[in-house]
């Protein structure tokens, strides 16, 4: 059976003020790549989502002459021109706002799995954000993945968080009769046996147990924004807090489950 790629990065500043999220996916049984964008500077919210065939397997360029990313996994940079418009329900099309993006992150962060198929790792990520012109720099902590796998896996509920700091970090998945996480705090690693996140609002408490240790976060959403999914929409969510009372910033995306 063939299978689907995708490869996904992201950076957010300590603060939850400004936020860049990337990612590629290739479906080469339907000749369907996808290009996403996501931009949040300073309370503005910019998003694109666009589809393209699929290119060669060799070809680190996806996208026509209009929407292109160029992605450079084994370098750790990618690199993106799109057209994207300031909502927050991005849908595919073309928007009216020339957006360009690149990223460049360490190769040699933590890394683990928390679902077959999928490497992850915290990584630190400098990147730049130019909208219609105007170029801002946006460096700090991050998240890449690359998942493949024979189909696209968004036919049940989860809730998918990544946390970093300079002292801790988090990636965590939630799914029906799934708790995981990995991780690291105060230059410990963490390996969660159990995870409960609360229900998606403005702030929220995470708890986890790492052995026979409890540990709490507490964090609160910088931004909110939602993407088409399985007939409905994912409410995905830029957060910033603290993990055990040490500074981290990040991302969690809550899925409902696909629609009908």
């Amino acid at each position: 059976m063939t299978q689907t790629w995708s490869a996904y990065v992201d950076v957010v500043s300590g603060d939850g003020t400004r936020a860049l999220i990337v990612r590629v996916s290739h479906d080469p049984a339907a000749d369907r790549a996808e290009i996403w964008v996501h931009a949040f500077i300073d309370g503005r919210l910019f998003g694109h989502m666009s589809a393209h065939p699929c290119p060669p397997l060799a070809a680190s360029t996806t996208g026509d002459a209009r929407q292109q990313a160029v992605l450079d996994l084994p370098g750790g940079r990618f690199s993106a021109h799109v057209m994207a418009s300031e909502t927050d329900r991005t849908v595919f099309g073309e928007g009216p706002i020339a957006l360009d993006v690149t990223l460049a992150w360490a190769t040699d962060g933590q890394q683990g799995s928390n679902l077959r198929g999928r490497n992850e790792r915290l990584v630190k990520v400098d990147a730049t954000v130019t909208l219609d012109g105007q170029c801002i720099d946006l460096s700090g902590w991050g998240h890449q993945h690359t998942q493949l796998q024979e189909q696209p896996r968004f036919a049940v509920p989860f809730t998918y968080l990544s946390l970093r700091g300079d002292e801790a970090g988090l990636v965590g998945l939630l799914a029906s009769n799934l708790q995981r996480g990995f991780g690291h705090l105060r230059g410990v690693a963490l390996n969660a046996t159990a995870l409960r996140v609360d229900p998606p609002a403005v702030r929220r408490t995470l708890q986890m147990t790492i052995a026979d240790t409890h540990l709490q976060g507490n964090l609160s959403r910088t931004y909110q924004y939602w993407i088409p999914m399985g007939g409905g929409w994912r409410d995905g969510s830029i957060v910033a807090g603290a993990l055990d009372g040490v500074p981290v910033s990040g991302v969690i995306n809550d899925y409902a489950g696909p629609v009908g």
